[in-house]
């Protein structure tokens, strides 16, 4: 369970700014070696395998989530893979914001 005030919405061309930010941060760069989420097309791009969020605290944008199902993603980054599984990518924009809990399970 998400903290109460933190609301997910999905990603849009709008929120390309604070994900250009978010991704000069020491630490996101830390999470993420490869780090070319070439977010201008990314955030234009709905596959139907695909949900891109936003994480927002009382309105203010906290982090990302995106969940993938690996066994329709197009480019098969996670091989063969059965049917029902899903990928999860979840991180935190703002150092300040880290080790608070705040996308971590109860």
């Amino acid at each position: 369970m998400l903290h109460p005030n933190i609301k997910l919405r999905l990603a849009t061309i709008a929120d390309l700014p604070i994900l250009l930010h978010w991704d000069e941060q020491p630490h996101v760069i830390a999470s993420d070696l490869d780090g070319n989420w070439d977010w201008e097309n990314e955030l234009l791009h709905e596959p139907s395998w695909r949900e891109q969020l936003m994480a927002e605290l009382d309105g203010r944008p906290l982090g990302f989530v995106q969940i993938i199902d690996p066994a329709e993603e197009e480019t098969h980054y996670w091989g063969d893979v059965p049917q029902g599984l899903r990928a999860i990518d979840i991180w935190i924009g703002e150092a300040d914001d880290l080790g608070k809990g705040y996308m971590a399970p109860p």
